[in-house]
């Protein structure tokens, strides 16, 4: 079933979901997106519902309001998070139709509606602005709106909805897409649906005669059948790499909010005697499953990645290591990490191809502090995270990480980079580990088997030096502003220890002029208590905003290759000018600086009496995240030592830009109430509410609540429904038959729980039914992705390993991934095999050359090196491997960069010459 969640005697049922249509507006690398679902009551009964979407964590919500059947729009407005749930309260009690959309984690939100009368339509309307990825290329960046939220391991928020299974029912679903791009738009791929595209800006809008042709296109997809996965657009524009500042006038105020975006291209010396810490979601979540008959799956794409990642490292001066985590963490060795050389590598390959997702949970907080715990503190660390982020602790992970990368020294840093594998990856933990741990974040879905650039740009990212002390620089007028405004704030820094010495005199001075005091007084009870009533709290006193708000406050997340994404608010808006400035500086003292032109956007501007202009909206949600991530100044304009006073004024701060730019956030919420004369009928009717189900359930349209006095591991491992639930979603595989019944929850086709897992991880991944995923959420669009029985080191229920599959330090249990004929494989595939037959000094064995076409099948003899007549066949293969790259693989040069830097490497060395050297041969063997 899709729809609203609501319990009939105890036991979860929905109100069914009619009809979605997603409309988004893409403005260069931002989008707003507006998400209308229609729902409708077919019961007897007056109802309370909820449900819950996902969002990602780089977006905003920033509209909502209902529509009831008379076509009446009841506007959501932003209040405080406790008053919004009092007015949504106070509104249901007195009968009328009200709904509030609060925020549970930075990218899962819930929605609840209340007092829903027999045979009535609802339709909710929600809209929410987000920054969007990079692309496959570099010329080209993906827009994704998510269809489900990933089962979370831990306890869920409070306000999270529980889950019901899903039902073969069907609604109709449309999208339309407005793209407005920088550059001219050379293609738009949709790889999930059938759609039908158009050049050209959108006729409606008053100037579309004037407006570039080739940079605008138009995208819409329209289906009877309900949405089966998620909608991805990747679209391709000349020069979509190039910096660029987009500047948003606000229509209503004296304002301007810039989006600033540069993909930096400069050339940097290595850190070297560096420590890679590889560190691998190994949970349920991440295990088997199918697409097609490739039989890919999590897990598997994190060893591809590894597989590259491990070729690509510095082959000197570096260590390295590879922690597994689960419910528990295991490290390939235990005593630290080792020598990278031929040895720990074929050890670590062998590792790498015997994982299986078979560690149960995923606690995520424990095994980074065991990371950090270890690691060598005399180098430089980067910890590289694969997971798919399903799990709640999101708070407790990201202090972690922040307070280990704060810890560490300037001579020996630690940076954290992330991978986010899989569809319903956490947006908010995979980037906000890299966020907080002065990394960078990469993703890649389910079934991607061409992601391998994405794994070059982390290590690059990692092997570059951070740039301190980044900045945007707007000018002298807007430095002047700033000091200004500062100065305005009447905030006086004293040096403590003149304040104290200050003191210390005027109490003397004090003292000295009163009269001496009775040292036995009768009128003094030197027992009593003082019982009086606790000192109020000091009151927030909330400076004004500055002229100029930017996010991030310190941009540490500045490498080659790497997108930038900068924001920020200017107010009064003429002190943005026509460029700006980004500067910077190296541990040495070398000065960098980028100036960058500041261009107006043709189309952000519009907004209506729902929602601000979404550049401003995304650059406070930026400003938001900030405050949540402890940067800013209050603490050292405050009382530091009031940590209570801080807290309140950082919530002050967060409701402020809230209700400014109508944004849901930690602190705020969204409540819509019905206004109109209270209908008696729909005061009158028995109301079915929403109470807490016996146990928190984590997911949504997707796996039923767990059993009265189960586990608490089991709040969130929940079992797929049975196959037949299915028959409708052709992307999702059909589930074998659930297994018998443990105390079910609900109505026959509610799945049974899991049981929860082992202490440790066992030998065994057999059943998979320790530490498996249940289902994933509905979300924006109510549907269900299974996670059928047998998710992770099961047994071969989808094909995956047989029961008995070792884990944690028994490398080379499970076989090498097979062999395919080298004709057949497709370029990412080839990259992989190569990467495989590559030493970790750099070179490529003879045998490499199978994978090079038929202009090498001859072998080694057939290459010639010109004065280089006694090379060794290792030379000859490596540069007829470079060759390939270059002449058959330049499109996909990204990801096999770094395999062929260390090749170069390793050839300028056997041959006594300079890098330019090899390229002369390399480019006479491309002849």
């Amino acid at each position: 079933m899709h729809g609203l969640i609501h319990y009939v005697d105890g036991q979860p049922a929905t109100v069914p979901l009619m009809r979605v249509a997603a409309k988004a507006t893409i403005v260069d690398l931002s989008a707003r997106v507006q998400v209308t679902q229609e729902y409708r009551n077919d019961s007897s009964e007056t109802l309370d519902c909820s449900y819950q979407f996902p969002v990602p964590a780089c977006g905003a919500v920033c509209a909502f309001a209902m529509l009831k059947a008379d076509g009446s729009r009841i506007r959501g407005v932003v209040q405080e998070k406790e008053e919004a749930r009092a007015t949504y309260d106070e509104a249901v009690e007195q009968g009328r139709l009200a709904s509030l959309m609060e925020q549970d984690s930075p990218d899962t939100f819930t929605c609840k509606v209340g007092n829903i009368m027999p045979r009535e339509t609802v339709i909710v309307e929600l809209t929410y602005v987000t920054e969007l990825t990079e692309g496959e290329t570099s010329d080209s960046y993906r827009f994704h709106v998510p269809s489900h939220v990933g089962c979370r391991y831990g306890d869920p928020p409070s306000s999270a909805p529980a889950g019901v299974a899903a039902s073969d029912q069907g609604a109709a679903f449309s999208v339309d897409v407005s793209i407005e791009a920088a550059a001219p738009i050379s293609k738009v791929d949709c790889t999930s649906h059938a759609v039908s595209t158009e050049l050209g800006p959108d006729p409606s809008l008053s100037n579309a005669d004037n407006l570039p042709f080739a940079n605008f296109a138009r995208v819409s997809c329209k289906t009877a059948h309900f949405l089966s996965s998620d909608v991805v657009l990747q679209i391709t524009s000349a020069g979509v790499d190039r910096p660029r500042c987009i500047v948003e006038r606000h229509p209503a105020q004296d304002s301007a909010a810039i989006s600033l975006t540069v993909v930096p291209r400069f050339s940097l010396p290595e850190v070297t005697g560096q420590e890679f810490v590889f560190l691998v979601d190994r949970s349920g979540s991440m295990g088997e499953w199918g697409f097609g008959s490739t039989g890919a799956g999590r897990i598997t794409l994190a060893r591809k990645a590894l597989v590259v990642l491990l070729r690509s490292l510095p082959h000197r001066d570096t260590t390295f290591n590879i922690v597994s985590f689960g419910s528990t963490h295991s490290a390939l060795w235990e005593k630290g990490s080792r020598a990278y050389n031929q040895s720990t590598l074929d050890e670590a390959t062998k590792h790498v191809d015997s994982m299986e997702a078979n560690f149960g949970g995923t606690e995520i907080c424990s095994a980074l502090d065991y990371v950090f715990k270890v690691r060598d503190t005399k180098r430089p660390t980067s910890v590289f995270v694969l997971t798919d982020g399903d799990a709640w602790e999101l708070d407790a992970v990201l202090s972690s990480v922040k307070d280990a990368v704060a810890s560490a020294t300037t001579e020996q840093p630690l940076r954290v980079f992330t991978l986010g594998i899989g569809n319903s990856a956490s947006t908010a933990m995979v980037d906000g580990i890299a966020r907080v741990g002065n990394g960078t974040a990469q993703y890649v879905t389910d079934g991607d088997q061409s992601f391998t650039g994405k794994t070059a740009r982390l290590l690059k990212a990692a092997r570059s030096p951070q740039i301190l002390n980044a900045r945007l620089d707007f000018g002298e007028s807007a430095d002047r502003a700033m000091k200004q405004a500062c100065l305005d704030d009447d905030f006086e820094v004293v040096d403590a220890t003149e304040g104290t010495e200050k003191l210390a005199l005027e109490d003397k001075a004090d003292s000295s002029s009163k009269a001496p005091l009775n040292l036995f007084d009768e009128s003094v009870d030197p027992l009593a208590q003082d019982v009086g009533p606790a000192p109020p709290a000091k009151p927030v006193e909330l400076p004004s905003p500055p002229p100029l708000q930017l996010a991030p406050r310190a941009i540490r997340g500045l490498y080659p290759g790497t997108r930038l994404h900068a924001y920020g608010i200017v107010s009064p808006a003429s002190l943005l000018h026509d460029k700006v400035t980004l500067r910077g500086e190296l541990a040495s003292g070398q000065q960098l600086a980028l100036e960058i032109p500041v261009v107006e956007a043709h189309s952000v501007g519009s907004s209506t009496a729902d929602n601000a202009p979404f550049v401003h909206a995304i650059a406070a949600r930026k400003l938001i995240q900030d405050l949540e991530d402890g940067e800013h100044d209050f603490a050292s304009s405050l009382d530091k030592k009031d940590d209570d006073l801080v807290s309140r004024t950082v919530k002050a701060a967060v409701v402020r830009l809230g209700k400014t730019y109508s944004l849901a956030s930690s602190h705020t919420s969204f409540v819509a109430v019905d206004e109109a004369e209270v209908d008696a009928a729909r005061k009158q009717r028995k109301r079915i509410a929403l109470p807490p189900p016996p146990m928190r359930a984590p997911v949504l349209f997707g796996g039923a609540p767990p059993a009265p006095g189960a586990s608490p591991f089991m709040r969130s491992r929940m079992a797929a429904p049975a196959a037949a639930t299915f028959s409708t979603f052709a992307a999702v595989p059909p589930a074998p038959p659930a297994p018998a019944p443990a105390a079910a929850f609900g109505a026959p086709m509610m799945a049974a729980c899991f049981a929860p897992p082992p202490a440790a991880p066992a030998p065994s991944g057999g059943g998979g039914l320790f530490g498996s995923r249940g289902s994933a959420a509905g979300g924006l669009f109510g549907h269900q992705q299974s996670s059928a029985v047998g998710w992770g080191g099961g047994a071969g229920l989808f094909g995956g390993p047989a029961a008995g599959a070792a884990v944690g330090e028994a490398a080379g249990t499970a076989p090498p991934p097979k062999s395919k004929d080298p004709a057949s494989l497709s370029p990412s595939e080839r990259i992989d095999a190569l990467a495989r037959e590559q030493d970790f000094g750099g070179a490529f064995s003879t045998a490499a050359l199978r994978y090079c076409g038929s202009k090498w099948a001859g072998g080694v003899a057939s290459v010639e090196v010109a004065g280089f007549e006694g090379a060794s066949e290792t030379v000859k293969a490596t540069l007829a491997v470079l060759a390939y790259f270059e002449q058959e693989l330049g499109q996909h040069k990204e990801e096999w960069e770094g395999l062929a830097d260390k090749a170069t490497d390793f050839v300028a060395g056997e041959l006594g010459v300079e890098v330019d050297e090899v390229q002369r041969l390399v480019d006479a063997l491309k002849g």
